[in-house]
């Protein structure tokens, strides 16, 4: 009976403990961050509204960047990617996706650093330069797009 009850109390601190979260890959403290603020225009495919709010880009010369797009007072997404790993979560929708290698292309965030930097980008994305200083990353097969603008 008492090891029953043990295991039992075990097992509801594990799932209190892991829930469903999915854990960060790391935490964005410490020198050498490049901290970039802005803002964005989010279509998450075709045929949805834009969403409009503040962006954060920070990455550091490991190769790890993370991305935050949020609307006062909510926060609609974060992403943090390194030079093997990505993770993306939706805390409004209490939903999170991760891999391993390059991300997964149903979410052009994951690509943004590299269209910045210049970077060859997957079949379907088309980044453009504005003349206003601002970028629009497409993925022509979803009708994503992400629109902006960051700090120097």
């Amino acid at each position: 009976m008492l090891k029953t009850a043990c295991t039992s109390l075990l097992l509801a601190g594990l799932v209190l403990l892991c829930g469903c979260q999915t854990p960060s890959l790391f935490t964005a403290t410490g020198p050498g961050w490049r901290v970039q603020q802005g803002q964005a225009l989010w279509r998450p495919k075709s045929g949805l509204p834009e969403f409009g709010g503040d962006l954060v880009l920070a990455r550091d010369d490991a190769g790890r960047c993370l991305i935050q797009f949020d609307k006062t007072p909510m926060a609609i997404l974060s992403a943090q990617i390194t030079t093997n790993r990505w993770l993306i979560k939706f805390p409004q929708r209490e939903m999170s996706f991760s891999g391993r290698g390059a991300g997964w292309t149903r979410f052009a965030w994951l690509y943004l650093p590299a269209a910045l930097d210049g970077k060859p980008l997957p079949k379907n994305f088309k980044f453009a330069q504005k003349p206003d200083g601002g970028w629009r990353l497409e993925n022509s097969g979803t009708g994503e797009t992400v629109e902006g603008f960051l700090s120097p």
